[in-house]
């Protein structure tokens, strides 16, 4: 038997520094330093060649290790013991004040046994130990223990970077769908956002994010306002709250435009895809391997943005990924549910409907995608609980498509798809299971049939398969052929058809060739069964699966939508959206009244409203803050909403930052005789207190929203408060200083707040001395002025002082100011440096000379000037007293001496 032997060099700085590099001197033990090493500096390549675990790599060429007698056995290797020091941040000065700091450990359980020991407090979240302490102990304490690997200063605080600027969660019957599925929130769902990288700190994003190895490093607003739309807690303002917020989402780097394994997708199962390149109008690499990730991968939802190029016509999607046959592109509409001019059209490269859908968007076609991606986690998860299986990528594009509502041309076009995207029809579709999924084989014909009711309207059946992939660059993609039509007793219906040489031109019926979606749509049908046709053409693969989902509307219907119960109008206390409702009700108008005192009294709106418009854009004449109901009266018929408020944004600013007191404040209408103030606690805003004022003081720098109450109502919440650096608004915004008359100068202030103020002193600073000029008590404004009503001829210099209820005190800066008095000219410095020039204040603009003699008489400078300030260079002289000469045109002169050092 062999002996293992282990054979290292401990080596001490003086043989080191030929080796290794200057900056990691601070790090080795000296000599002197008897005490046992716990870890060593060694060469990089020497420690993964003997599997040393690295504890932290200092560069290319050197790591800290940590060595036990098992680490180097039967190796020669050199090891340089270290000190502590590399622990600590490489930014952190000495300080006698206690800071925040965060331990990196090894073991948490032997670490806290030895902050307890040595009487040190601590706290741990998620693993990670925090301390509040000094430069002092944690040189002397902290470092030296074995389990502290490293020391950080980071911010644990969340920040608000971006704000979503676009939403409207009424143009897409999200609002109804919150009303009528209050526990579809996306709860076990996880989004993957295809961008940068989404900023995990934003308050609307805490909590949220699922790691990945394939997230990118560079965080930007576009990715956070995608992951915001998707799954946004709402702490920010009305306009974070996410479709779907309780998912969790995932981030993937868009610059790799490859599909993602499944296996990086951390049980992601729909990407938002809200970005691209060119027009491509070709099925190129990228759309075939979408097109393979998806038919491979029956559940998964690849959501992709039209692009913004639509004012180059049709044809102008952007890039290829998006001519995927599998996957789903998404065009944008406006508040009135008008195409945005902006958003790109189809048809794809072979004549297929492209894009499939639209949403609501003003802002670009990246946020119509994200509310798509979040509605279909939302049917994911109400899928889930009706059907105990996951929802299929061919499935979700069929009910997302049936559902949407027509607008353009009647049936498809290449600018809407099959329409603007309802998200409560797509969660009634799957409640009320009206779903068909089957399998065909080759040349064969299925059978479904559905019973239509008597009191029904506009029917429509949507057909939807995921296909294999085509051979790049093929001139049409379409693999697998499968019709749909749909069979009465007395005819036959085929689906809708376009025809991609004439874009422009309505659909017509016919035998699809290109699409893998099929669409019936019959206004009229009649109450009977029917029978629902799948035929297959001939098959690459044995089978092929597919999916059906059909509808159907009742009679005579009125709903309201927009606004309904606890909905705000206006929609985000900002922006009038259009009042909107569901009807089948035709060839009539309405009247649209309002009662603002439940349905006592009502005041018209508008009359001869079209019914069929479904919408109409209400202008208010004034803000108001109350309840109210909407009505539209049809004939005999009355149709009245639920109670809805009408609140508007409070305008919510902050006024004051300092000494760790944060004031904020807001406009107080006539009609509100309170208000709800806000805290962000954790991942939520959370009620605090209620005050009757519009000013707000707090202290920890903590997120806060106001909200107003009126008649036991409560308003919309305003925008949350900003996190601002301490002290950038600590009192004086400005000071100035201002000859107002021959003998007074006014120092003008303004202040961002007057909190706690008890006292205003004019200080004048004289030979570094502070001589009090006036005070006065609590000012009763924001601006004031205070005045110097002796000053002296020459720099006058000032300082305002405020005395707060704590007699803190508080100096503005020193502002300085000439004052000429009975002096027509005024000379400064009077004691030159070298090359430094000498500067002339006049009373008047008018025509004046400069003369500088030295004491022999001789002129050295001459120069004339008109403006009231001059500086004058002077050329190299001999250093001693010069006299200087002043005279204007008019007469006006001054002498007087300087000294050149």
């Amino acid at each position: 038997m062999k002996t293992k032997y282990t054979i290292l060099i401990i080596i001490f700085p003086f043989t080191l520094f030929a080796q290794t590099e200057e900056k990691w001197k601070q790090f080795i033990k000296e000599k002197r330093d008897k005490t046992s090493a716990q870890f060593y500096l060694v060469k990089t390549q020497d420690a993964l060649l003997n599997n040393c675990k690295i504890i932290k790599k200092l560069d290319s060429k050197f790591s800290v290790i940590s060595f036990s007698k098992n680490s180097v056995e039967n190796q020669d290797i050199k090891l340089y013991p270290l000190n502590n020091l590399w622990k600590l941040p490489s930014n952190l000065k000495n300080h006698s004040s206690k800071k925040n700091y965060i331990i990196v450990t090894n073991d948490i359980l032997k670490l806290t046994e030895k902050l307890k020991a040595l009487q040190i407090d601590y706290f741990i979240q998620s693993d990670v130990v925090f301390i509040n302490t000094n430069y002092k102990s944690l040189v002397n304490q902290i470092i030296p223990i074995h389990n502290v690997l490293s020391i950080t200063q980071e911010s644990f605080t969340p920040t608000v970077e971006s704000k979503i600027i676009d939403q409207n969660f009424s143009v897409n019957q999200i609002n109804m769908l919150v009303k009528n599925f209050k526990d579809i929130t996306g709860l076990n769902q996880i989004v993957s956002i295809k961008d940068e990288f989404f900023d995990i700190n934003d308050i609307d994003l805490l909590n949220k994010h699922i790691p990945s190895n394939t997230q990118s490093s560079q965080v930007s607003k576009h990715a956070t306002a995608m992951a915001t739309i998707v799954a946004g807690l709402g702490n920010s303002s009305v306009l974070g709250k996410g479709v779907a917020p309780k998912a969790k989402i995932q981030s993937s780097n868009f610059l790799s435009l490859f599909p993602d394994a499944i296996t990086t997708m951390q049980g992601a199962t729909i990407q938002n895809h809200s970005y691209g390149t060119v027009i491509e109008n070709f099925y190129g690499n990228l759309a075939a391997a979408f097109d393979k990730t998806l038919y491979e991968n029956s559940t998964i939802n690849h959501v992709f943005s039209a692009g913004n190029r639509g004012t180059e016509g049709f044809k102008s999607i952007t890039g290829n990924f998006k001519q995927s046959k599998n996957s789903i592109v998404v065009g944008s509409v406006n508040a009135s549910e008008n195409s945005m001019p902006f958003s790109s059209k189809g048809p794809a490269y072979d004549g297929r409907i492209k894009p499939e859908i639209v949403a609501y968007s003003t802002e670009g076609t990246s946020n119509a995608t994200a509310i798509t991606s979040g509605i279909i986690s939302l049917l994911k998860e109400l899928y889930n609980k009706t059907h105990t299986i996951s929802l299929q990528n061919a499935t979700a594009k069929a009910i997302l498509i049936n559902s949407a509502k027509d607008l353009g041309n009647l049936g498809p076009d290449f600018t809407y798809g099959y329409g603007n995207v309802n998200a409560l029809k797509c969660l009634n579709t799957i409640q009320q299971n009206r779903i068909i999924t089957g399998t065909t084989k080759s040349e064969q014909k299925n059978l479904h049939q559905i019973t239509i009711p008597n009191n029904s309207k506009n029917l429509k059946i949507t057909l939807v398969w995921n296909d294999p992939p085509a051979q790049v660059n093929t001139n049409i993609s379409l693999i697998h052929d499968l019709d749909l039509a749909l069979i009465s007793p007395s005819e036959t219906f085929l689906p809708w058809i376009l025809n991609p040489n004439s874009p422009q031109l309505p659909a017509t019926k016919g035998i699809d060739k290109v699409n893998t979606i099929e669409q019936i749509e019959i206004t009229d049908p009649q109450f009977q069964t029917y029978s629902i046709s799948i035929s297959a053409g001939l098959l690459n693969t044995d089978s092929q699966d597919y999916s059906i989902v059909y509808d159907y509307e009742i009679k005579n219907s009125f709903e309201w939508n927009y606004p309904i119960l606890n909905n705000n109008f206006p929609l985000d206390g900002k922006l009038i959206s259009p009042i909107k409702w569901n009807s089948t009700i035709t060839g009539t108008n309405g009247e649209l009244s309002i009662s603002y005192n439940d349905g006592q009294t009502w005041e018209s709106i508008k009359t001869n409203i079209n019914i069929e418009n479904g919408q109409y854009l209400y202008l208010p004449l004034k803000e108001l803050f109350t309840k109210a109901k909407l009505k539209m009266k049809i004939g005999n018929e009355e149709f009245i909403s639920d109670s809805f408020i009408i609140s508007y944004d409070l305008n919510t600013t902050t006024s004051l930052v300092c000494n760790g007191t944060t004031e904020i404040n807001w406009t107080k209408p006539e009609t509100v005789s309170s208000f709800n103030i806000y805290e962000l606690v954790d991942t939520k805003l959370t009620f605090k207190e209620q005050v009757t004022n519009s000013t707000y003081t707090y202290t920890k720098g903590k997120i806060h929203a106001v909200s107003p109450n009126f008649n036991s109502v409560e308003g919309i919440k305003s925008e949350s408060t900003l996190r601002y650096e301490n002290n950038s608004n600590c009192y004086f915004e400005f000071v100035n200083a201002e000859i107002t008359t021959e003998n007074l100068i006014t120092i003008s202030t303004n202040l961002f707040s007057l909190f706690q103020i008890k006292k205003v002193e004019l200080l004048k600073l004289v030979n570094n001395k502070e001589i009090l000029l006036t005070s006065k008590n609590v000012p009763l404004s924001k601006n004031f002025t205070l005045d110097d009503v002796a000053p002296s001829e020459g720099f006058n210099k000032y300082r305002v002082r405020l005395t707060l209820e704590d007699n803190t005190t508080i100096n503005s800066t020193a502002i300085d100011i000439i004052f000429m008095g009975k002096s027509d000219f005024f000379v400064y410095p009077t004691a030159l440096k070298p090359n430094q020039d000498i500067n002339i204040e006049t009373k008047k603009e008018e025509e004046t000379f400069f003369y500088l003699l030295n004491m022999n008489g001789q002129n050295t400078v001459s120069q004339s000037f008109i403006t009231k300030s001059t500086s004058i260079t002077l050329p190299s002289l001999p250093s001693g007293i010069y006299i200087y000469k002043i005279i204007s045109k008019t007469g006006k002169n001054k002498t007087g001496k300087i000294s050149i050092q």
